[in-house]
């Protein structure tokens, strides 16, 4: 009975962490589209909303359980940190979309307003996905933490739909968020971190916001090479988290 209620307690809290993170979102892009916000306007604003999913997270956090380890905030292991190739493939990727130049005509101040706005989405995302769901799936093993962590990842752009994107482009997304998802669970593990996976995920996001608009042909061959090394890099990790930890629970 105490192993099916936890169970059930897991899953419940997975859904209530999903619910909520997925509602913020759908009230970040209707509160831009309900007021008609534009520009840095609507950047800054939605940048707003989702700090303040992260704020009262974290205040949630502190208040009932004292800590914030438990959302994945700890020290990040000092020997992955000293060997900085190892993030390398993750920052090649993030800079790819830089092929096609930089978008500066909209000024610094839209870059900034993007930082703002992609730091929060980087808080917000590896929070939720990483720090609460991924650690609570961990007591049923890393791979079906990994897994879980990451197929809800994936799914969570479907919400793209709901803002006009095209459904075979939505697809295609939520494949490499899938394959993102497993690599950024798999750094966290290894890590015993939530900090790199925030960098790295707001990088990624930032010099995609960034960056200017290219051809059907560039953006195709662009995030072919991207998944290409996401999908090699997944591997090799996963060879050597399991080189390093023989005896992982594979449930």
């Amino acid at each position: 009975m105490d192993i099916q209620k936890d169970g059930a307690d897991r899953i419940i809290k997975t859904i209530i962490a999903m619910g909520i993170l997925l509602l913020v979102f759908f009230i970040q892009g209707a509160v831009v589209v309900v007021k008609g916000f534009e520009g840095i306007k609507s950047v800054v604003v939605r940048g707003f909303i989702l700090w303040g999913l992260v704020v009262l997270t974290i205040a949630f956090c502190c208040i009932k359980y004292k800590r914030l380890s438990l959302l994945g905030f700890r020290r990040t292991d000092y020997n992955l940190i000293k060997q900085l190739y190892f993030f390398i493939p993750l920052v090649v990727i993030a800079l790819i979309p830089f092929f096609c130049g930089i978008n500066v005509d909209s000024g610094a101040g839209m870059i900034f307003a993007n930082l703002f706005l992609t730091l929060g989405i980087g808080l917000c995302e590896e929070v939720y996905f990483r720090g609460i769901i991924c650690n609570l799936w961990l007591r049923r093993g890393e791979k079906t933490a990994i897994i879980v962590s990451s197929i809800l990842f994936a799914v969570c752009h479907l919400m793209n739909l709901a803002g006009g994107a095209n459904i075979i482009e939505t697809m295609l997304q939520i494949c490499f968020a899938f394959a993102y998802g497993v690599v950024f669970a798999l750094i966290y593990i290894t890590c015993h971190s939530i900090w790199p996976c925030i960098i790295l995920h707001t990088l990624h996001d930032f010099c995609s916001f960034i960056s200017a608009e290219g051809t059907v042909l560039e953006n195709i061959v662009l995030g072919s090479i991207q998944f290409a090394i996401l999908l090699c890099y997944a591997v090799i990790i996963i060879i050597k988290s399991k080189a390093t930890n023989p005896k992982q629970d594979t449930n």
